[in-house]
């Protein structure tokens, strides 16, 4: 099988957010869906964890899309612009998505 370059290499990712829970009082809940995590040239990765990024640019820069994501109703939420910046406003989203870039991120350095 032959290697094909892609000009932008985007892989799907389990992502883990982790929110205060609705019912249990004290306690958390863990809420998992897949994100399409865009896969940054070493240069980009480097800078990446260098900098300082507000959470709008931080997510722009690796997020291109969602699965599994859904409002109350059940119904999809397609990735949108809007979308994500409603995401890069809640703190646990931020912190659980981040979280999973890094884990996508180690995972490959580890299996290569």
């Amino acid at each position: 099988m032959a290697f094909i370059k892609k000009k932008l290499a985007v892989y799907p990712w389990p992502v883990k957010v982790t929110k205060p829970s609705d019912d249990k009082i004290g306690e958390f809940e863990s809420i998992t869906f897949t994100v399409k995590f865009i896969r940054l040239k070493t240069s980009e990765l480097e800078k990446f964890e260098e900098e300082v990024l507000d959470p709008v640019q931080t997510l722009k820069k690796v997020v291109a899309g969602w699965v599994d994501y859904t409002d109350e109703d059940g119904k999809d939420i397609p990735f949108s612009e809007k979308e994500l910046l409603e995401i890069s406003e809640d703190p646990d989203m931020v912190k659980g998505i981040t979280d999973g870039y890094r884990d996508f991120y180690s995972n490959l350095q580890v299996k290569n």
